[in-house]
C-alpha cells in the first residue's frame, strides 16, 4: 500500500486575502466618503451644510514680488502772481455847461408869435440853472397848472415882473400862439405876453458875485464876474427918503429883521415913522439903514416903483435869491 502526502492546508491564506480585500474596499469607501462633492459633478446636489459648516475661504496667496505703494500726486503749486496796484479812481471833473450859441437858443427858445422867433432870446439873460430870464408884457399873466386855460391858477404875475423860462410847450391858442413856457414846476404861462429879459449895461462890472441895481428901470441884476445870471424887479427910495447912489458892499446880513426907524432918527409919531416886522432876508449896505430886503407891505402889482425909505426892497423869492448869491463884502452898485 502506497503512502500518500497530505495536501496542503489553502483555507487559512484564502481567509487572510479575503480580509486584506474587505479592508480594502472599507478604506476606500472612507475616502470617498470624507471628500466634498466637486462643483461639477453631476447627480444630485447633497444636503445643504448648515451655517456652522461654512468656512471662509482662504486668502489667495500673496505674490512673492511686494506691491509698490504708489507715490503720492505732487500737487504742483500755483505760481504767485503778483498783486496788482490798485490805480486810484481820480474825481471826474464836471464839464463845463457851454454857454448856448445864439443859433442853439433861436432853435430852442419858444416863438414870440406864431411861425415866428424873437431875436433878443439870444442876448436875453442866461440863468446858472439853465433858464432863460422874460419879463410879463401885459398888466396881470395867470400862472397854470398845465398849458391849458381851463387848468387851475396857481399864482399872478404882474407887468415887467421877470421870470425864468425853463422850456417850452404846445398848450391852448391864446392870441393866436399855442407855446406855452414852462417856469417852473407845475407852472405855465401863455408865451403870448412873455418877453425876453436884456439886462441894463451897467456903469462898469465888479469881480465875483456882485449886484447891479437900476433906478430908472427898477431891477437888480446879480453878476458872476462880468455875466449876468438873474433880474428881479424892485422898488425903491422915494416915500420918506430917496435911495442912495454909489457903489457899497454888504455890511452885515440878518434873516428876520424887524425895521424900528427910531433906530435911524426917525421917532415915533414923526413923519415917516415906521415899524415893520418879519422882514426877510435883509443885506445891509450902508449906514443908516439901507439894504437888500423883502418888502410885504407893497402890493406886487405894485412894484416897479418909489415906494420904501430908502431901501431897495424886493419879492420874497428874489430877496432869498440874492441872500443865497451874494455874502458880507459883496458888491452893491446902485445908479440911476
Amino acid at each position: 500500500m502506497s503512502q500518500e502526502h497530505p495536501r496542503p492546508n489553502r483555507r487559512p491564506l484564502r481567509c487572510l486575502l479575503l480580509i486584506a480585500l474587505v479592508i480594502a474596499l472599507v478604506g476606500a469607501a472612507c475616502q470617498t466618503t470624507g471628500q466634498q462633492p466637486s462643483p461639477s459633478s453631476s447627480g444630485a446636489a447633497g444636503p445643504r451644510p448648515a451655517l456652522s459648516d461654512v468656512t471662509t475661504p482662504s486668502p489667495a496667496a500673496t505674490s512673492t514680488s511686494p506691491t509698490p505703494t504708489p507715490l503720492p500726486i505732487a500737487t504742483p503749486s500755483p505760481t504767485p502772481q503778483p498783486t496788482p496796484t490798485p490805480v486810484p479812481t481820480s474825481t471826474p471833473t464836471p464839464t463845463p455847461r457851454p454857454t448856448p450859441t445864439p443859433a442853439q437858443v433861436v432853435a430852442s427858445t419858444p416863438a414870440a408869435g406864431p411861425g415866428s422867433v424873437d431875436p433878443r432870446w439870444t442876448r436875453a439873460i442866461h440863468t446858472q440853472d439853465g433858464g432863460i430870464v422874460g419879463v410879463v408884457t401885459t398888466a396881470s399873466l395867470n400862472i397854470r397848472a398845465t398849458p391849458s386855460l381851463r387848468a387851475s391858477i396857481v399864482a399872478t404875475t404882474y407887468a415887467r415882473h421877470t421870470l425864468t423860462v425853463y422850456d417850452h410847450v404846445t398848450g391852448d391858442a391864446v392870441r393866436g400862439n399855442t407855446t406855452w413856457y414852462r417856469i417852473g414846476q407845475g407852472q405855465y404861462v401863455a408865451s403870448a405876453y412873455v418877453s425876453p429879459f436884456v439886462a441894463p449895461t451897467p456903469p462898469r462890472t465888479y469881480a465875483g458875485h456882485w449886484v447891479d441895481v437900476s433906478l430908472s428901470q427898477f431891477y437888480a441884476v446879480a453878476y458872476d464876474d462880468s455875466r449876468p445870471i438873474y433880474a428881479a424887479i424892485i422898488t425903491a427910495g422915494g416915500n420918506g427918503g430917496v435911495t442912495p447912489t454909489g457903489v457899497f458892499h454888504v455890511q452885515r446880513r440878518v434873516r428876520n429883521e424887524t425895521m424900528d426907524s427910531a433906530t435911524v432918527g426917525i421917532p415915533k409919531g414923526a413923519p415917516g415913522y415906521y415899524y415893520l416886522t418879519n422882514v426877510q432876508f435883509t443885506q445891509y449896505f450902508k449906514d443908516g439903514g439901507y439894504a437888500l430886503h423883502q418888502n410885504w407891505w407893497t402890493p406886487p402889482d405894485q412894484f416897479g416903483n418909489y415906494s420904501t425909505h430908502g431901501c431897495v426892497g424886493l419879492l420874497l423869492p428874489d430877496a432869498q435869491w440874492f441872500w443865497n448869491y451874494l455874502s458880507i463884502g459883496s458888491t452893491v452898485s446902485i445908479h440911476q
